[in-house]
């Protein structure tokens, strides 16, 4: 595999990441008692409005969730260890193979009956999943796309057609990767949302294996490729 295939391939992980965030925060406001369980910043604001308004249960679910993200974000960083300047880290790797096993685990969990203990687990295992999967996306660093935030990506976004709109000589020139890449990242996202929300119907956690397979061929190609050795 060339680089340029390598890279194609890495921009398209990333595309296929948010697909699965977007999976993941639908399963949780839908079937998880309305939290978010990849976007923080919404979960922040479900937190707030649960504490102004007395909603005890709605609070203890967003702490449950924020507590599961910390949690993976901090196993992440354990995970990864020192600093890697490649174009795959191999701590890479190792996150999204913890973060398979802990959705493979919530898959399971969800095909028996359940406690409410083991609602809480739920909220947590997606959670914790979505804190390694921002950790991971972070140190691929490519066009700042987190996976499980869209709005710095959504920003970023405008910024750039606001500086196409407002230099003429960038209105001539063709639309940046990096744009593309954002641009894409925001659709992807919102179609695992409409997946999660239509499949919810039939069964409200049968879409996670979709997250699953994503992170299943992800882990598998960049292991088989070596994408660890190119700089």
């Amino acid at each position: 595999m060339t680089v340029l295939t390598a890279h194609s391939f890495r921009n398209i992980a990333l595309i296929f990441l948010c697909l699965s965030a977007g999976i993941v925060d639908v399963i949780g406001y839908l079937s998880l008692g309305h939290v978010f369980t990849a976007n923080m910043t919404g979960n922040i604001v479900l937190l707030g409005i649960a504490a102004g308004s007395s909603l005890q249960l709605t609070a203890l679910h967003s702490i449950t969730a924020l507590s599961g993200f910390v949690l993976g974000v901090l196993l992440a960083v354990v995970i990864g260890g020192k600093h890697e300047t490649t174009f795959w880290p191999k701590a890479v790797t190792r996150i999204f193979i913890i973060e398979v096993m802990i959705l493979l685990l919530f898959a399971l969990m969800t095909i028996f009956s359940y406690t409410q203990g083991a609602y809480f687990m739920l909220i947590i295992l997606l959670s914790m999943a979505m804190g390694l999967q921002t950790a991971a996306a972070r140190k691929l660093n490519v066009a700042g796309i987190s996976t499980t935030v869209l709005t710095s990506t959504l920003a970023n976004l405008f910024e750039d057609l606001a500086q196409r709109i407002s230099h003429r000589e960038k209105r001539k020139a063709p639309i940046q990767h990096v744009s593309l890449l954002r641009i894409s990242s925001i659709v992807f996202y919102c179609l695992g949302a409409a997946l999660a929300a239509y499949t919810d119907a039939y069964d409200p956690f049968i879409i996670i294996w979709l997250p699953i397979s994503i992170l299943g061929i992800i882990v598998i190609t960049a292991a088989v490729k070596h994408f660890h050795q190119l700089k």
